[in-house]
């Protein structure tokens, strides 16, 4: 062999299997039942995990709406509660205000239905008529007093 024909191009009919001279094209691009498989795979996959993903993303929403809901129900009891603790809290001071006075006026009315009770005993044991007249109306007077508050 001449070394004209060591340095030249082999031919594509004496390259070794699997290798192609650089003039020819590089890349080889294989196409065929098995990449159309492993595509179909790739892609109903896909779909699957989309359908499973949105799925549960449902539930979750659907989940989520529900505990929404029971916020709402207890956000409108505690509203209710603090209306009813407030509608109390205004019983509370009134009936302290008002105690005080309600308590002198029962003890008042008490001291004179006793005072009326006395009278009664000492007309009782009173000889004189002027002056069992006289504690009557003093009587008479503390009832109606009593009655008046």
């Amino acid at each position: 062999m001449s070394s004209a024909e060591r340095h030249a191009a082999p031919k594509t009919e004496d390259a070794k299997p699997g290798f192609k001279p650089i003039g020819e094209e590089v890349f080889e691009v294989k196409t065929g039942r098995d990449l159309g498989k492993v595509a179909l795979f790739v892609a109903l996959l896909a779909v699957v995990l989309m359908v499973i993903l949105y799925f549960s993303q449902q539930q979750n929403i659907a989940g989520l709406a529900g505990k929404v809901d029971e916020v709402q129900g207890v956000k409108q009891e505690v509203a209710a509660v603090k209306n009813h603790v407030a509608t109390l809290k205004g019983e509370v001071v009134a009936l302290k205000e008002d105690l005080p006075r309600k308590a002198r006026k029962i003890l008042i009315s008490g001291m004179l239905n006793e005072s009326a009770n006395k009278m009664e005993y000492l007309i009782t044991q009173v000889e004189n008529e002027e002056q069992q007249a006289k504690l009557a109306e003093i009587r008479k007077m503390l009832k109606d007093v009593a009655a008046g508050l």
